[in-house]
């Protein structure tokens, strides 16, 4: 298991050069597309099969799964040539979509039972804070490498990025089917979890349960992941908070490609601020790593209000103050996002892991397919920016408190 982690360090880096993340949406509008329109149909891509593909990963494996997805992202991005208008945009950016869906979850679920496995849920923590920062020290450099690649051809993004897929496919083609175990079980009561978490340690519905009873149709193991949540309101509460928050992270993420320009950038200066912005995320997962009990608690509870107001920063300064709270928000989102992953992580039962965190991102790509064709017509991207910044402030807000509650009444029992 020690070299499956390794391994898994070694595909995080060769998956995170994403060579198109601030490329596509300009090659899209230079080819006669709606970068708005393929936007969505890049998340209906996600949404079409993120839970058929969260099914897969708990029934067949993490790692077919995931091989599934990296050689499909491969194939999808080497098409990119192909595109001429918004249909051909559309179908290539929906593939896209698509065939991320068979790698998320099932990654995260790999990571968290190879750690698991390896030193317990304190240990999986820290593996997940720590591949956060070399995710976002990786993504700190491809920004630059892509602006220069655009630069000599426009396709050369696209081609570099269907490399390194089918590289990150070698190395998990390698590694090992963790251990099902890690995280709430079904057949044990979360109150053995660390006190530190007592904020969700005595969920209720999370006690003893058929889980002898396995269900091993698809259909069948979709239910009972529902039939799960249904009796975990405070993992659905974390759930719908995540929904909210990957929203709005990509909004700001790829709306980036158009603000940043608008303060008077080049391609490679807006490279340059993503990277800054990935190099501060770094910082803040070597910072998440260290943290434990009621300081992760409260940068949980908080980080949120703090990039909402970043955001909402960003979109009333028509300066370099802008592109400064863009970088700061990346850094409070790489400490924050592993804190608030491992919590949802550890609450999920090891057997529907996968399942249930492709709701998470179902829930967030419903969002997103709602609001990009939306936010792509309005006439400045500053206001785009104001809009999702209120909106997660209220979300944030709503968190900060729910959580605080919880933590009280948590001190009272």
């Amino acid at each position: 298991m020690r070299r499956n982690l390794q391994l898994y360090y070694v595909y995080t880096l060769l998956s995170s050069l994403p060579f198109t993340w601030t490329t596509w949406f300009a090659f899209v509008a230079s080819r006669g597309g709606n970068p708005g329109w393929a936007e969505s149909a890049f998340h209906l891509g996600i949404l079409l099969g993120e839970v058929p593909t969260g099914v897969v990963a708990d029934l067949l494996g993490r790692g077919r799964s995931m091989l599934i997805g990296l050689v499909l992202g491969a194939a999808s991005h080497l098409a990119y040539v192909l595109i001429h208008d918004t249909l051909t945009a559309c179908l290539l950016l929906g593939l896209t979509g698509l065939s991320l869906t068979s790698i998320s979850g099932a990654d995260t679920a790999l990571l968290y039972e190879t750690a698991s496995a390896l030193g317990g849920e304190d240990f999986a923590r820290r593996a997940m804070a720590r591949a956060s920062a070399l995710q976002m020290a990786t993504l700190a450099a491809a920004p630059v490498v892509a602006g220069w690649l655009a630069e000599r051809h426009p396709v050369a993004p696209f081609v570099a990025h269907g490399a390194m897929n089918l590289l990150a496919a070698a190395v998990v083609w390698t590694m090992q089917e963790p251990a099902r175990h890690g995280g709430a079980s079904e057949a044990s009561a979360p109150d053995a979890a660390p006190a530190a978490d007592a904020e969700t340690a005595s969920a209720p519905g999370a006690g003893p349960s058929a889980a002898a009873e396995r269900p091993t149709g698809p259909w069948a193991h979709t239910r009972a992941a529902v039939a799960y949540l249904r009796r975990r309101p405070d993992l659905l509460v974390m759930l719908a908070f995540a929904w909210v928050y990957d929203a709005a992270a990509s909004m700001v993420s790829q709306f980036g490609q158009v603000y940043l320009p608008a303060l008077g950038l080049s391609l490679i200066g807006a490279g340059v601020v993503f990277s800054a912005g990935r190099l501060l995320g770094a910082a803040g997962g070597w910072v998440a790593e260290r943290l434990s009990g009621d300081a992760a608690g409260r940068w949980l509870r908080w980080g949120p209000l703090g990039q909402a107001a970043l955001i909402l920063l960003a979109g009333l300064a028509r300066t370099a103050a802008g592109g400064a709270a863009l970088a700061l928000n990346e850094g409070l989102d790489g400490l924050v996002y592993p804190l608030l992953s491992a919590r949802i992580n550890r609450a999920i039962p090891s057997e529907r892991r996968a399942t249930i965190l492709s709701f998470q991102s179902l829930g967030s790509s419903l969002l997103i397919a709602a609001a990009f064709p939306a936010a792509a017509a309005l006439p400045s991207v500053f206001g785009i920016y104001r809009i999702v910044g209120g909106a997660f402030a209220a979300a944030a807000l709503a968190w900060a408190l729910a959580r605080q509650r919880a933590a009280r009444a948590a001190e009272g029992r």
